[in-house]
């Protein structure tokens, strides 16, 4: 391997590695098996690289199903769900489960408020009306789910949560398309540096005498 190559691969390495530590935090091949619930499917998930590629086909499906799944209301299953979600659509996984840290206890009420708005906005289009819903009634919702005491209304609950999720879909829908075309431009960019990066070394490789700079 010429000296050009090793140093190709070392700054590649150097990208990768800047690139682990902002993922840190979530689900990778060589930590999945901490996790309580994945875990259990470990030695599976490994095997499957379409869950730890971050190719455009396999990160595309991810943004989509991550922002619709972490903007409906299903707080607390979304893990499970989002693993299933990544086998189903060939999606990567930290990517999906990344997305549900949107979702948590500081962004329920208005993440919850602004789903029910516009799901509610679209029920209005064709015709049908659904009862008003402030950020009081979301708090109300959320304590009476933590503690197990349900609406007596059962079908007030299930009109509430079925207008939230339409209103989750529209906006995941929404997220997923801006996040998705930026991906698409951030992996052109980056594609393009590294072949720019080769184009240097292989010049350097040519004209030795010449040291070009900025290799990273």
């Amino acid at each position: 391997m010429t000296i050009e190559e090793n140093e190709f691969r070392a700054i590649r390495t150097r990208r990768i590695r800047r690139v682990k530590r902002w993922l840190r935090h979530l689900p990778r091949r060589a930590n999945i098996h901490r996790y309580p619930l994945l875990g259990r499917f470990s030695e599976g998930a490994r095997k499957r690289i379409y869950l730890w590629s971050f190719r455009v086909g396999d990160a595309v499906p991810a943004l989509y199903a991550g922002f619709i799944l972490a903007l409906m209301p299903l707080y607390g299953a979304q893990i499970p769900i989002a693993f299933l979600l990544a086998l189903l659509l060939r999606a990567n996984l930290p990517i999906l489960v990344g997305l549900q840290m949107i979702s948590n206890p500081l962004t329920l009420i208005p993440f919850w408020y602004a789903a029910y708005q516009v799901g509610a906005s679209v029920l209005s289009i064709i015709g049908v009306t659904t009862p008003p819903l402030g950020q009081s009634d979301i708090k109300i919702l959320i304590q009476n789910l933590t503690s197990s005491q349900w609406s007596n209304s059962v079908e007030s609950l299930l009109t509430t949560f079925s207008t939230m999720c339409l209103g989750g879909i529209v906006l995941g829908i929404f997220f997923g398309l801006v996040s998705s075309f930026a991906y698409r431009i951030t992996a052109q960019r980056t594609a393009a540096s590294y072949a720019h990066l080769k184009k240097k070394i292989h010049d350097r490789s040519i004209h030795p005498s010449k040291h070009p700079t900025d290799l990273i």
